[in-house]
């Protein structure tokens, strides 16, 4: 399932593009992109994390 899909699933919009940021991921199993909105989202084998940028996790 990609990113926007598993985002939109637990009903959170990206906003603009998303800009991947290899230099915030600790390893290869790690892949991190930022919204224009400064949301974080991370993926660990596949599984996605988003953190909002007031903090909230999702």
């Amino acid at each position: 399932m990609s990113l926007k899909a598993q985002a939109e699933k637990i009903g959170f919009q990206i906003i603009g593009e998303l800009t991947r940021r290899m230099d915030m991921e600790p390893s290869h199993l790690y892949q991190c992109y930022y919204d224009e909105a400064a949301n974080k989202y991370i993926l660990h084998r596949g599984i996605l994390t988003i953190v909002a940028a007031d903090g909230r996790v999702y």
